[in-house]
């Protein structure tokens, strides 16, 4: 959780629940916001998307849902859970990562034998994208079903989220993982994998405002503007405009 850190008391909070591959940008985002806005404080929480969009509709108090895919915010939009129709804001791309010095140096390599391979739970929107990314993999190669069979027979782990899953390939727990590209620039003890332009996934990030208040629609609005568009951009997301 991160709170505003503005000299004088806010007069207003804003809840933000935001996808766990924002994580290493919110602190930019938040600061941004607090230039913006110094009056509103914004508190984040970051977790897998499923898991934010299942709290929501359990009945947790938000603001603001930020999702790693569309599927969440407008299923939660069509149960009557948000005060607006969900926008996508922002793009990220799937990446495959591994550790270095380790035995991946190509996505050939992940159908090797005793090769550990991470990735997100079926639930999560990375473990779909993932999921997606694998079957277009598989294609590429002259025997589809022994691939994608020896890969299968590779997952080592299925992470709740994507942050989990990078952090087992940093600690040596794992060979490699599917991420995102912005996961893939911040971390420093792993190498991109290339994949074949046929296997490459975009993912769509979509907001929705989840209360009626002016804040909230403020938010929404700001995320898609110049300032936080300045700072995605920056953090490897793919922005429009």
């Amino acid at each position: 959780m991160a709170a505003c850190t503005a000299a004088d008391e806010p007069e207003q909070d804003l809840t933000l629940f935001a996808a766990a591959s924002l994580r290493a940008v919110t602190d930019e985002l938040e600061a941004a916001w607090s230039e913006a806005r110094p009056e509103v404080a914004l508190t984040v929480a970051t977790e897998a998307s499923n898991v934010l969009a299942a709290r929501i509709a359990e009945g947790a108090r938000g603001d603001v849902f930020i999702s790693a895919d569309a599927a969440h915010p407008q299923r939660l939009a069509e149960e009557g859970w948000t005060a607006a129709a969900p926008v996508e804001f922002a793009r990220n791309e799937l990446a495959l990562v591994a550790r270095r010095d380790g035995p991946v140096s190509d996505v050939n390599d992940l159908a090797e034998p005793g090769t550990r391979i991470v990735v997100g739970g079926p639930s999560t929107p990375i473990g779909r994208y993932t999921a997606l990314a694998l079957g277009r993999l598989a294609q590429t190669t002259s025997d589809p079903e022994a691939f994608a069979a020896a890969v299968e027979a590779n997952i080592a782990s299925r992470e709740d989220n994507v942050r989990a899953a990078l952090a087992k390939v940093e600690l040596g727990e794992g060979d490699a993982a599917f991420v995102y590209r912005t996961d893939a620039l911040g971390s420093a003890a792993t190498v991109p994998i290339e994949l074949p332009a046929s296997a490459r996934v975009d993912a769509a990030y979509s907001v929705v405002q989840l209360s009626s208040t002016d804040d909230a629609a403020d938010f929404v609005a700001w995320l898609r503007g110049p300032e936080a568009r300045a700072v995605l951009a920056a953090a490897g997301f793919v922005v429009p405009g």
